[in-house]
Formats: structure tokens, C-alpha cells, sequence
């Protein structure tokens, strides 16, 4: 008889048990889902980390992406137990995923664990585990060099270098300086040719937004050097340089190859506010026979590698 009771009483606790547990679907919840971060595609990791299906009943997981990284709360009774936040996360999407899982199946072990624990004053328990706030931006250091076609901007399409740093302030907002060389462009000047050639640099001011893996870069700046023209097939034909100035828009998409390289897709638009002008000249008179100067506004296409530091 004695037993029976015994078997009864440790099925009726082992019952009570599992009915305080929920399926681990239930209790985690992915604020604004993305291409990388989804439900689906976390719960595998979580089961893994676990090595199990359910979890305790009072608590919750919300877990949300954050631009290159992602932040979580722990929920337990509907009170925040713990939280942590990530500002920078693997590119990789699998890789992602399994980072974020260990640090959330960590944070449900140890919210088990708190509530084992005897309960003390309320006061500072209550802060310790209040979410903490969000880490001041951070600055970071990129390098860029980029290869261009040049369209309208010289007399005939040239291509184009550009390398130079970016400063980038928590991933929003940029600071960028480059250098800039172009090809040697050649225009008509009967009864030879003028050949004219770009090098100087240009900054820009950008806004970033980051859309799951990738990046998108708005930004406007200035160009300013000299352009380079010599004469060719004309009699007493020199070089002579002149300065330039030019206002450019550009739009950029960046996408992540490895953690610290990136590939980035541009495209500028050019207006010339200082235009260069090539003179054929008489050598009797010193007059200008024919004239030609560089488009006043054109554009540039732009593929590039990205060094992030």
C-alpha cells in the first residue's frame, strides 16, 4: 500500500512539472524579423544550446535585430531579468544565429537559477535586473578604393581611381576623404586634339542605414583639383593645367564579404561649378581659334572594396 502512494505522489510532482513548462515556440518572439533573424530559424540554435524543447512557463524571450547587431530581454513573470546587447554580430547569417542562441540560452539557465534563489529586499535586486541602457555610439575607421567609368565628365568617357579613408560614427553617420586620378580623355580641336586628365580629391558627408546584412550610404560633397590638357597634331602644342571645382551626390550599396571586408556599389552624380577650358591658339596673333570645356554635369559608376577596421 505504501508503494502505491509512494508511485502516486511522484507521479502527481513529475505531472505538475511538465504542465509549468511551455514549448520553447511559445516563449520566444522576434520583434521586426529580418532576411537573417527570424523565430524559425533561432529555435533550432536554442534547442541545441538547451538540449531541450520547453522551458519554464513564467519566462519570455524578445529578441530584436539592431542594425549590424541585436539586443534580447529575458522575461520572467513579465518583469525584465536580463538583457544583453550586441553591436556588432557575424556577417554570416548561420553564424548570426548560433552567436545569438548561446548568449539567450545562457541568459534563461541563468534566470532559472536566479529564481531558485531565496528572495531578498526589493531595491537593489530590482535594478540589477533592469535592462541596461544603450552603449554611447562608436566611431570606426574604414579604408575604400574603388575603381570608376566616368561619364560626361570628360570630353569622352575616361575611367577613374579613388582611394581614401571614411571615419564612421555609430553606424550612421560618415566623414569620408579620397583621392581621385582619372584616365586621359581626348577632344577634337581642328586641326589636332586636346588631351585632358582629372586628379585631385573630394569629401563627403554621408547617412548610412543598415538593412539586415547590407548597407545603404547617402551623400553629398565637393571634388576640387586641376585638370591636365596638352595639345596634340598642333604646332608649338604644350601642357597647361587649370583648377576645377565640382558638387557630387552619391548613392552606395555595401555588402559584407568576411567580417572585416566588404564589396560597395556607387553611383555619383557631377556638377562642375569651376569649369577648365583648352584654347587653340593662334601663334600669330595670340588669339583663341576654337575652344573646348568640360561637361557641366555628368556621371560616375563606381565598384569598390571596402576595409573596415
Amino acid at each position: 500500500m505504501l508503494r502505491v502512494l509512494a508511485f502516486v505522489c511522484l507521479s502527481w510532482v513529475a505531472s505538475s512539472a511538465a504542465a509549468q513548462d511551455r514549448p520553447l515556440a511559445e516563449a520566444v518572439s522576434v520583434a521586426r524579423e529580418g532576411e537573417c533573424l527570424t523565430r524559425d530559424g533561432l529555435l533550432p540554435h536554442l534547442r541545441t544550446w538547451l538540449e531541450r524543447d520547453a522551458v519554464d512557463a513564467r519566462l519570455g524571450v524578445l529578441v530584436e535585430e539592431d542594425g549590424p547587431g541585436a539586443r534580447f530581454v529575458v522575461l520572467h513573470d513579465g518583469e525584465p531579468t536580463a538583457a544583453r546587447r550586441f553591436d556588432t554580430l557575424p556577417a554570416s547569417c548561420p553564424d548570426r544565429r548560433a552567436v545569438l542562441a548561446l548568449a539567450v540560452a545562457l541568459a534563461i539557465d541563468a534566470a532559472l537559477l536566479e529564481s531558485l534563489r531565496p528572495s531578498t529586499e526589493a531595491g537593489p535586486a530590482e535594478d540589477a535586473t533592469a535592462p541596461s541602457p544603450p552603449s554611447s555610439p562608436a566611431a570606426r575607421l574604414e579604408l575604400a578604393a574603388e575603381a570608376q567609368l566616368l561619364i560626361e565628365v570628360l570630353p569622352e568617357v575616361a575611367a577613374g581611381w579613388q582611394v581614401g579613408p571614411r571615419l564612421v560614427i555609430g553606424e550612421v553617420f560618415e566623414l569620408a576623404a579620397s583621392a581621385w586620378l582619372t584616365s586621359v580623355s581626348g577632344a577634337e580641336l581642328t586641326p589636332g586634339r586636346v588631351s585632358s586628365q582629372l586628379a585631385g580629391g573630394r569629401l563627403d558627408v554621408c547617412l548610412r542605414r543598415s538593412l539586415g546584412a547590407v548597407w545603404l550610404r547617402g551623400c553629398g560633397g565637393a571634388a576640387a583639383g586641376v585638370a591636365i590638357g596638352e595639345g596634340r597634331d598642333v604646332s608649338n602644342g604644350r601642357e597647361a593645367m587649370v583648377p576645377f571645382v565640382g558638387l557630387l551626390a552619391r548613392l552606395g550599396l555595401g555588402v559584407p564579404l568576411t567580417d572585416w571586408l566588404a564589396l560597395e556599389l556607387s553611383v555619383d552624380g557631377w556638377i562642375a561649378l569651376l569649369r577648365p577650358r583648352f584654347d587653340l591658339i593662334d601663334p600669330a596673333s595670340g588669339a583663341a581659334l576654337q575652344s573646348v570645356s568640360l561637361p557641366l554635369g555628368g556621371g560616375v559608376a563606381a565598384l569598390g572594396i571596402v576595409v573596415r577596421f
